[in-house]
């Protein structure tokens, strides 16, 4: 029971810390751009499908750094293209969620129309690979996205924190005419939150594609699984963004470990209810003053 525990739990480890990726890009774009992306979950499509052409001709990890340049690309056209031209003061407030829920279908349908509704395997030299740690036993394959996956969250944590342009972010979000006002080219600010919201959205798409199979429908679930970890960290909360990923990729392999893998995604799903009923700014959320 406990080496189950413990493989369970590292298993859970492992996926939460993709779901923290898919999470911090939701973050920033709703904490910085005030947009939820219904687009993201094709972000992480997109990277996915990128690095499967890439990986032919330049290897996996070559496929990896050209799918993060191809999904840069993909993040300036969608602010440029859709999202500038509503933040002026005419647009509804709904406006952004329709459009990006409009690029989800077409970038959707698109992608089925190039690649057909079959699933694509895309190949890793680490996929099936065992490491034994302590007993308890990793792919190859898990190690890089912990390392990968790790690494990324804390440069993108340091980097909003210390960074000269990750405080100009903040301070964006914060107040965007005061930022104005002090000289922040906010334009610039913006193309530099969807740019890194689709770099997030598309490594994560590619470290988890090795795993499973590509789609042009893996979106969806991506898309849902952001949500839920935004939802039970705390809505804009970086830390919250990653702690979330955690608990939901945990709660997800436990659930499999000890119910079944039928299973898994109710038990994250009921985790987040509980968690709204409790706490509904989140677990490292901070609570609304009430008047």
């Amino acid at each position: 029971m406990f080496w189950l525990l413990a493989q369970q739990t590292l298993n859970g480890l492992v996926m939460g810390l993709v779901y923290a990726l898919l999470a911090l890009g939701l973050t920033i774009s709703f904490g910085i751009g005030r947009v939820i992306n219904f687009a993201h979950g094709e972000l992480y499509m997109l990277g996915a499908f990128f690095t499967y052409l890439a990986a032919g001709r330049m290897g996996y990890l070559g496929g990896i750094a050209a799918a993060l340049v191809l999904m840069a690309g993909a993040g300036l056209l969608l602010d440029r293209l859709v999202l500038r031209p509503l933040r002026g003061g005419r647009a509804s407030l709904w406006a952004p969620f329709l459009a990006t829920l409009a690029v989800s279908l077409i970038v959707q349908n698109a992608a089925l129309a190039v690649f057909g509704p079959d699933p694509y395997l895309l190949s890793s030299p680490y996929a099936y690979q065992p490491l034994m740690l302590a007993g308890l036993m990793l792919t190859k394959q898990d190690l890089l996205i912990a390392l990968v996956a790790g690494l990324t969250t804390f440069l993108l944590t340091a980097f909003i924190k210390r960074g000269k342009y990750g405080l100009a972010m903040r301070a964006v979000a914060r107040d965007r005419q005061t930022a104005a006002l002090m000289g922040i080219n906010i334009d610039r600010v913006y193309i530099l939150t969807f740019v890194l919201s689709a770099m997030l959205a598309g490594l994560a798409g590619a470290l988890v594609a090795p795993k499973a199979t590509v789609d042009p429908f893996i979106g969806r679930m991506a898309l849902l699984k952001g949500l839920s970890v935004v939802i039970l960290g705390g809505l804009g909360n970086i830390p919250g963004a990653i702690f979330g990923g955690l608990v939901l990729g945990v709660a997800e392999a436990l659930g499999a470990g000890f119910v079944s893998a039928a299973y898994k995604d109710a038990v994250g799903y009921a985790l987040m209810i509980l968690v709204l009923l409790f706490r509904p700014e989140g677990l490292l959320g901070q609570r609304m003053r009430r008047a």
